[in-house]
């Protein structure tokens, strides 16, 4: 036992006073009035002194009351919490359900519920459970409870995802609930019932548990040839142009798994919910086998696409689908100079041609073609070593910048002989810088977390590669940024924003006359991303995984999302943007405002690849890289203070009711009279004649 204010216990001198006071007690005689005394004989009387304690259960009652009163002053509490809460004796048990899609297999999710229902039914009516459904994330669906009604409530409403299968995410949870519940040395079961799913080992090695926390599992699958599965993905849906229509061909795999021997699958794409090609094949029993449709039509505006096959054991994915805009595309202006001759801008025109989700329509026009009506349609103006128009011209320029649209201008060594800034670009031009002495410069400062260089993140080296002979030599103008710097210390890339608008600014040249940059792997990414990112534009992918989420574009002001269940979501949105976590397979649509609207874009959203591979593996070889820590692991973090302890216990308020009875009990006994009296010793003396 401790004590929240210690300094109280010197109260405890005060037990002194009732003992002093019981021992200075005298018993005083009433007087009495006599008329004379001159007739009485005088007699010396001694009262004997007391020197003894004769009321012994008034004496400790009393000092009993005063020991309690410090106690409660002192406010006592126990050193060791855990002792409150539960006694050491009862159980603590965290019942870990996998609720990943591999769960939904046939018959498995309906074995893990019985295994998890035995498991809470077993315990007794003072032992503690707690139910933790988990996938990729974990989910406290029931907290600590001695009430097994209702963790069989909460697992009775549990069901299999979408999601993949992550064993430390519900092993980190089970021990923060071990920890939380303060249960000091006794010891934690976990339960974990699972089907063993190899793919979900990413983040256990390295991962600590207490000592005390024992898990047991509850696998639900001997092996791997227990489980044959095939799963369909959509690998490719390109758009392709010629004739009076422009069509989609599209591509998928089936993939195989431990399958005994190959069978016939049907396989079907549909396109907005309706029939759109069929292929009969022969799927082998192990491996990925590739299906091409015939190119189709393809839907005006958003497009919803879906490949199924034969149903099997595991129906989560057998489906596969894919979202694109039949004209989803970019169209780029690109401005040449009158002396530009075709091959200088060869590269990149040739660059820009590549890709899809988004593609990119580039029109070729002379500087004097730029006017309001030609600005109409475009994302992106391309400036290719000519300066921006003057007059109404440059002013419907500016406009259209500042609503939104892209500006790039690469500067060359027409620019570079021309002395004047326009207040729209975020550079000025010094001079035009000759290193073929130095065979060529490089860039060196790049600053690698801008969204601009997004693609070189992972492989920076990637921008370090090329050399450049001759390049312009730029320096910040009207609150230009710098992104990029050459290696002698000039900048290679300015940029800055014009309302909604991005205006930048390349002294790197994009042609191979004057180096090798087209001719480096960095190029392709570098040029698309500079499109995209210029136009405030995103790589639109066929589809997306569970677990993930989705950035939803800056085109919806009030966005609203219908996920697939048909549920509504308004997502708030921050300083940067709004997002969504998916968390269901299928179709989440994005609308402005109300869902009565148009849809602003769809997003299809598949399950993990790697949860369709139901390869299984051993209790030993799951807890293989899990690490057993000592036993103070079990406690929190950031135990409670003092003052928190004493708080729950309130023991102080016991002891002032204890002594109150005691204070009742005294009064009682003292108003009754049992107190000590000294018996008088009276002597005489004797005479002398001896009578």
């Amino acid at each position: 036992m401790g004590f929240l204010v210690p300094a109280f216990l010197a109260g405890f001198a005060a037990v002194v006073v009732p003992i002093v006071l019981h021992l200075r007690h005298r018993d005083k005689d009433t007087p009495h009035r006599f008329p004379s005394l001159m007739f009485v004989e005088r007699l010396p009387i001694r009262t004997a002194q007391r020197r003894r304690i004769t009321d012994w259960p008034l004496l400790l009652l009393r000092a009993l009351a005063i020991v309690l009163l410090v106690l409660a002053f002192a406010r006592p509490l126990w050193s060791r919490p855990g002792v409150t809460h539960a006694s050491v004796s009862d159980r603590t048990v965290i019942v870990l359900l996998d609720r990943s899609m591999s769960m939904g297999h046939r018959g498995v999710w309906e074995r893990a519920v019985n295994e998890a229902r035995r498991a809470i039914a077993g315990l007794g009516a003072t032992d503690r459970v707690a139910l933790v459904l988990f996938d990729d994330e974990a989910y406290v669906a029931q907290p600590l409870t001695t009430d097994k009604g209702l963790a069989l409530a909460a697992l009775a409403n549990a069901k299999p995802g979408a999601a993949g299968t992550r064993y430390a995410a519900g092993l980190r949870t089970a021990r923060q609930i071990a920890a939380d519940a303060r249960t000091g040395l006794a010891p934690v079961d976990v339960v974990l019932v699972t089907d063993m799913q190899r793919s979900g080992l990413a983040g256990l090695a390295g991962l600590e548990i207490p000592a005390t926390m024992r898990v047991r599992t509850v696998g639900l699958s001997s092996s791997a040839t227990s489980r044959p599965n095939a799963s369909v993905a959509v690998t490719e849906a390109r758009p392709i142009t010629g004739g009076a229509r422009e069509q989609l061909a599209v591509t998928a795999h089936v993939t195989s798994r431990s399958a005994s021997v190959a069978r016939p699958m049907t396989v079907m794409l549909r396109l907005n919910g309706r029939p759109s090609g069929t292929r009969m094949l022969s799927v082998n029993a192990a491996g990925d086998t590739k299906v091409a449709f015939d190119p189709v039509p393809i839907p005006a505006g958003l497009v919803r696409g879906e490949v199924t096959i034969d149903a099997d054991s595991l129906a989560a994915d057998d489906t596969t689908r894919f979202t694109l805009t039949s004209n989803d595309e970019v169209r780029v202006l690109l401005v040449a100079p009158d002396d530009a001759e075709r091959d200088e801008t060869l590269y990149i025109e040739r660059a820009l041609a590549v890709g899809r989700a988004p593609s990119v329509r580039l029109q070729r026009v002379r500087p004097s073609a730029i006017d309001a009506d030609e600005l109409r349609d475009v994302a992106l103006v391309l400036l290719w070593d000519a300066p921006p128009p003057s007059g109404s011209a440059g002013e419907a320029l500016r406009a259209w910048t500042t609503r939104g649209g892209g500006l790039v201008q690469l500067a060359g060594r027409r620019l570079a002989r021309r002395s004047s800034t326009a207040a729209i670009l975020p550079a000025s031009i010094e001079n035009y810088a000759d290193r073929s002495d130095d065979r060529g410069g490089s860039l060196g400062d790049v600053r690698i977390d801008h969204p601009l260089l997004a693609p070189f993140r992972e492989t920076p080296a990637a921008l370090v590669a090329p050399r450049f002979l001759r390049h312009a030599r730029l320096e910040p103008a009207n609150g230009g940024e710098i992104v990029a710097r050459f290696d002698d210390g000039s900048a290679a890339i300015i940029e800055r924003t014009e309302g909604t608008g991005r205006v930048i600014e390349l002294g790197m040249p994009l042609d191979a006359r004057a180096g090798d940059f087209p001719l480096q792997p960095a190029y392709l990414p570098f040029v698309r991303r500079l499109v995209l990112y210029a136009t405030g534009r995103a790589a639109t992918p066929l589809a997306r995984t569970t677990g993930e989420s989705w950035v939803l574009p800056a085109a919806a002001r009030e966005p609203v999302v219908s996920t697939p269940d048909g549920s509504i979501v308004r997502p708030a949105r921050d300083s940067r943007a709004a997002s969504v976590p998916l968390r269901e397979s299928g179709i989440y649509v994005l609308h402005d405002g109300q869902t009565r609207s148009a849809p602003v874009a769809e997003l299809a959203v598949n399950t993990p690849p790697a949860e369709s591979d139901l390869s299984a593996i051993s209790e030993a070889e799951l807890l293989a890289g899990v690490r057993r820590g000592d036993a103070s692991a079990m406690t929190s973090d950031t135990p409670p203070a003092p003052a928190e302890i004493e708080r729950r216990q309130g023991l102080w308020r016991i002891v002032i009711g204890v002594l109150a009875l005691l204070l009742l009990l005294e009064m009682l006994m003292a108003s009754r009279g049992w107190r000590g009296v000294a018996n008088p010793l009276t002597t005489v003396p004797s005479s002398g004649d001896g009578s």
